[in-house]
């Protein structure tokens, strides 16, 4: 075992820390075989074996990243044990990500907080808004599942995901990959590193800089059938640059820029079903059909009739049920294409800025080595979403006509039949409401701004027995928030939605580990304390928003809360060999309370995890077979719990405290190299349990009860992950690998309940289920190609081998009707090259 200072320096250990849970492995040719890889990690503020850090976790290096193809956090679900995620419906770049079950709720909603912790070069990303946006240069990437209350603090009741950045070389070099695919695929990533300037020591120092880019286009994989641009477009670009100051050995400091932008058509929301219509009789398509067409037929005909029933009324009756039963026919599956009234799409862009600098203070007697540092970081992301969250194209013709919502018959019907077929004041404005913002299902237009500042000062210390990390934490952002949508149009008008979050958070912690020298150091005690105070602040203001019955006043309030929060862990670790190592940990976190933007005067309160886990990791037939397996319980108060609401006429999303959650899982991870130049890994992981707790929704003397109903939501019982990486020919043109990894995960919810009260009853919407998936990618490379600099690799890519047809996502319209479902990517494949000098 070995431990490592935050300098690098290679110091002897015998502490094994943790179980360290799969990540994908490399060889390392020692005469006539090969060991798993020893990864290093900088989970627990300094560089340490990822087998000897007292936690679970992945660790993928640059040389994983690559085979896998990740560019961004999109690419990851799949590969990794125990993570699960989405893409934001109606939005691209946005990404929820869950870990062990756990999840941040719906990523698109700004004021809300993740549940998984991510981190850019030790920088904390406040949202999940802009989370997808691809990286230029990755050189690991670290995933610690479970709560990390400790160190990595609030919204880490998941885990935390660092991503860690190529420090610059300090010589010139370049490393260029260009590729091609299917869907008329181009990528171009391109690393520059320039020579230093100047000494260590001497004068002002040393300086290293590198730049990187990357570009990244594909077409559609959508036909679009209203003639836009087809749906599910890349047009992302990325760019970053480094650059690295030594004035003296002591004294490091990292300057890093960052910024990345797209400019996409989102993903196909196809529609499958509908949800049932209480007030309409249950089957909406039976409503239309056998109600609300034979009563407008009759009305047509009857005497001082108004004439937009014949003219425009009964052919977009006809219409809409046309479509309803094409939906219903075509039912749930990937499609070629959808049409649409506005293609849907989303700009955005991030920026940011970081300074890390660390000062090695060297041996400071009793407190051993010492290492200060300071991370000062600044970031905002802007982004831009229009255009429809179905695939149902309501357009108009020039006579008014086409496929209106269920829910404008439903009105006219009720007009038309107080009136007996004639015209008055309060039909005459629902047809120019209809006129002026059409008929659709669903449409969005929304503005999302946010900022954040954050500043983090560390202490890293290590005595011969005691090793330790100090910090001081503070972190501010705001949020703006405009949303000027509309569902069911014309009935609830468009939107006029604002407003404006503000977070300050304050954290000071402290984490320990002691190896007893009485046991040979066989056996360590790790603690960890963190104190968080934080306030939160949201203004709303909704304007006067204009329906054909009136208009909806202005609204506005302002509120704050403050939050309070200790979290601690506790490790026991003990080296049962050199090869095999066990601990226990039991760790809290903590997750931010605050309010539903969305939804106006709503709040909720901060959720507490606390969570035991046993684990075992070991090392067999000379490092060859690595097993590592671990099992985990974990309990929740007030569990925030995304939820979707349609009431008042519109779609939005917003948390709630569930109340309780008791539940355990278990993984299991086993890699080895059974040849020569081979390794083969394979995870399972298991999670088991829904909720202890659950809220009623009740109404007229009747409840429907949320513990019975509900389910866990946003995550598989069961995941496993396999991949095999084999250099099958050594041959003077170069090596030949193949790399293939296969990933299935059986069904999962998409929410935990769909409850509403419709007509002073409450009504419980079927809950959309996810279906099984199974997706398997492949990467043959031939590397080390003879030229005459440099080093040049080609690799031929699938991903998707078997074109699985699995949905990725659904939304459950719930009142407003619609069943929507979003698809995984088909197969692609194509070409890569990459040089490097």
């Amino acid at each position: 075992m070995k431990r490592y200072s935050s300098t690098g320096d290679f110091k002897l250990k015998a502490l094994p820390l943790a179980v360290s849970l799969m990540s994908a492995p490399l060889f390392v040719p020692v005469a006539s075989a090969q060991v798993l890889e020893e990864v290093l990690v900088t989970a627990e503020r300094r560089v340490e074996s990822l087998q000897d850090t007292p936690i679970a976790m992945t660790a993928m290096t640059s040389d994983n990243i690559e085979k896998r193809g990740i560019s961004n956090t999109d690419d990851m679900f799949a590969s990794l044990p125990g993570m699960g995620g989405y893409s934001a419906p109606g939005s691209r770049g946005i990404t929820s990500l869950s870990i062990r079950g756990i999840s941040g709720g719906s990523p698109a909603n700004i004021s809300l907080d993740p549940a998984v912790g991510m981190y850019l070069d030790g920088v904390y990303v406040g949202k999940m808004l802009g989370s997808a946006l691809d990286l230029a240069q990755i050189e690991r990437i670290e995933v610690l599942r479970g709560p990390q209350g400790t160190l990595y603090g609030r919204n880490a009741t998941a885990g935390a995901m660092n991503i860690i950045s190529r420090k610059p070389l300090g010589e010139f070099a370049v490393d260029v990959t260009a590729g091609i695919g299917n869907y008329g695929q181009q990528t171009l990533k391109t690393n520059i590193d320039f020579d230093s300037i100047g000494q260590v020591g001497e004068g002002a120092g040393k300086l290293n800089a590198a730049v990187s880019f990357l570009s990244k286009e594909r077409d559609g994989f959508y036909k679009n059938y209203s003639g836009g641009e087809d749906f599910d477009t890349i047009d992302r670009q990325a760019w970053r640059a480094a650059l690295r100051w030594q004035p003296s050995e002591a004294l490091t400091l990292d300057y890093v820029y960052d910024h990345s932008e797209l400019d996409e058509v989102n993903t196909l929301q196809k529609t499958v079903g509908f949800t049932e219509g209480p007030t309409l009789g249950g089957d909406r398509l039976n409503f239309l059909r056998n109600t609300v067409l034979p009563s407008a037929t009759g009305l047509a005909s009857a005497p001082g009739a108004d004439p937009r029933i014949s003219a425009r009324w009964l052919p977009s009756i006809q219409k809409t049920i046309d479509a309803y039963e094409r939906i219903l026919a075509g039912g749930e599956g990937r499609p070629s294409g959808g049409g649409v009234e506005v293609t849907p799409t989303t700009q955005s862009e991030v920026d940011g800025h970081a300074l890390t600098a660390e000062w090695q203070l060297g041996d400071r007697g009793a407190l051993g080595d010492v290492t200060l540092k300071s991370i000062t970081a600044q970031r905002e992301t802007e982004t831009y979403v229009a255009g429809d969250l179905d695939d149902i194209d309501s357009s108009l013709d020039a006579n008014g006509i086409g496929v209106y919502n269920d829910g404008l018959h439903a009105v006219l019907l009720q007009y038309y039949g107080g009136s007996s077929g004639a015209s008055f004041p309060g039909v005459d404005a629902l047809w120019t409401a209809v006129d002026q913002l059409g008929a659709g299902h669903s449409m969005q237009d929304t503005l999302s701004e946010y900022e954040q500042l954050s500043q983090e000062f560390q202490v890293v210390g290590a005595t011969q027995q005691f090793d330790y990390a100090l910090g001081l934490y503070w972190f501010e952002d705001e949020a703006n928030y405009d949303r000027r949508a509309a569902f069911a149009m014309p009935l609830a008008g468009r939107d006029a939605l604002r407003y404006t979050l503000e977070t300050e958070a304050l954290a000071i912690y402290g984490q320990g580990t002691y190896r007893f020298a009485q046991l040979e150091d066989r056996l360590a005690l790790t603690l960890g304390m963190r104190y968080t105070e934080e306030e939160k602040a949201l203004a709303y203001d909704l304007g006067a928003v204009a329906t054909p019955f009136g208009n909806k006043p202005a609204q506005a309030l302002s509120r704050d809360e403050n939050f309070y929060n200790f979290s601690y862990n506790v490790t026991v670790a003990y080296d049962i060999s050199d090869d095999i190592n066990s601990f226990i940990r039991y760790a809290t976190g903590y997750r931010s309370g605050g309010f539903n933007g969305e939804v106006f005067n709503d709040s909720f309160d901060e959720e507490i995890i606390e969570q035991l886990e046993i684990g075992v990791k070991s090392d067999w037939w000379n490092n060859r077979l690595r097993v590592n397996a671990g099992l985990y319980t974990y309990q929740y108060d007030d569990l925030q719990t995304s939820v979707l609401e349609s009431s008042g006429g519109g779609v939005t999303s917003s948390t709630i405290n569930a109340g309780k959650a008791d539940r355990w899982g278990s993984e299991l991870e086993v890699s080895v190299a059974p040849i020569e130049d081979m390794i083969v890994s394979l995870a399972h992981t298991y999670i088991n349990g829904d909720f202890e707790k659950y809220p009623d929704t009740c109404a007229n003397n009747q409840c429907i009860d949320g513990t019975k109903e509900a389910k866990r939501g946003n995550s598989p019982s069961n995941k496993v992950n396999a991949s095999v990486d084999y250099t099958f020919a050594s041959t003077a043109i170069g090596d030949f690998n193949v790399f293939a990894d296969a990933s299935w995960q059986d069904t999962w919810e998409q929410v935990a309940l769909s409850p509403s009260v419709v007509a002073n009853t409450p009504f419980l919407y079927t809950n959309s289920s996810m279906d099984a998936r199974t997706v398997v990618n492949a990467r043959l490379s031939l590397s080390k190609i003879p030229v005459t600099t440099g080093d040049l690799m080609v690799s031929l890519w699938v991903n998707n081998l078997t074109d699985d047809d699995y949905p990725s996502y659904g939304l459950n319209f719930q009142g407003l009707g619609l069943i929507s479902e979003q698809y995984g990517a088909p197969r692609t494949f194509g070409m890569d090259v990459r040089y490097r000098y």
